[in-house]
């Protein structure tokens, strides 16, 4: 009988270390991790591919489409836009 209660006392006590060690690793990680995340700096990442619609080769060099308002095409394409002018391409 005695030697069942050491068992079980051992047992409590091992489980209970181990979950104290897991809650003192667990906070020391994310501390370290907080720590890392301050530390680092913003970095602008410009995906393949983008095309800076502010930019003056944009403006000079390419039809903004979000800005007609109708278009055809019989025998090219005529595109308007919102202030009146147009764009024909044959």
């Amino acid at each position: 009988m005695m030697k069942r209660i050491i068992k079980t006392i051992g047992t409590i006590t091992t489980i209970g270390i181990m979950l104290v060690c897991a809650y003192l690793l667990g906070t020391t990680n994310s501390e370290t991790v907080t720590e890392i995340k301050a530390i680092e700096k913003t970095v602008e990442v410009v995906p393949d591919g983008y095309i800076n619609t502010n930019s003056e080769e944009f403006q000079e060099n390419y039809v903004d489409m979000r800005k007609v308002v109708y278009w055809e095409a019989v025998d090219g394409l005529q595109l308007y836009y919102e202030d009146g002018s147009g764009y024909y391409w044959e």
